[in-house]
């Protein structure tokens, strides 16, 4: 008062100040609050592969107000513990490291359907990679322009490294379509 500033437009400035300055804090409290929901929740922890929304990778960090994730492609993200909350997150390796693979493999027509299963069967038979519980499953898919699709479903235990057992059985079930 003794500057000559009204009190009463002064406080309107200050209440105005105030409900910026909360509208800008609300999206930080959020992450806070969503940091301690994931301390007590758990849905994921250090090591554990998830997704969320477009990125894959392993959990690297916990925070209180953000996560880091390692994405195999090499880079480090933070992520907004909000965003796990928000979004629907999937954790590949929650419970344990198994995972399921699918291969989509076309047979010409005119092959016989019963020796092009039984060679797939027999390289599913022979990789030490593959579960036996749930077993090995072949199915035929669908009849295309220029083969009939054979859709195979195996289980692995090792989720690290389950692109290369997927690699060496297509290349297995190859090699043993070209000699059959």
């Amino acid at each position: 008062g003794a500057a000559g500033i009204p009190l009463d437009k002064l406080a309107i400035i200050i209440g105005a100040l105030g409900v910026g300055i909360g509208f800008g804090l609300q999206n930080i409290v959020n992450n806070l609050v969503s940091g301690i929901i994931l301390a007590f929740e758990k849905p994921m922890d250090v090591g554990d592969v998830i997704e969320i929304g477009p990125d894959t990778g392993r959990v690297k960090e916990i925070g209180i107000r953000s996560s880091k994730i390692s994405t195999f492609d090499g880079a480090d993200i933070i992520v907004p513990n909000g965003d796990f909350i928000s979004q629907r997150l999937t954790n590949w390796t929650h419970n344990n490291t198994y995972r399921r693979i699918e291969l989509v493999v076309g047979v010409a027509y005119g092959t016989d359907l019963d020796i092009a299963q039984q060679a797939v069967q027999k390289v599913l038979d022979e990789e030490t990679g593959i579960e036996n519980q749930p077993s090995p499953s072949i199915f035929w898919h669908e009849m295309g322009n220029s083969a009939i699709s054979m859709r195979i479903l195996f289980w692995t235990s090792d989720f690290d490294n389950w692109v290369a057992l997927k690699s060496r059985v297509l290349k297995a079930i190859y090699q043993h379509f070209s000699k059959a």
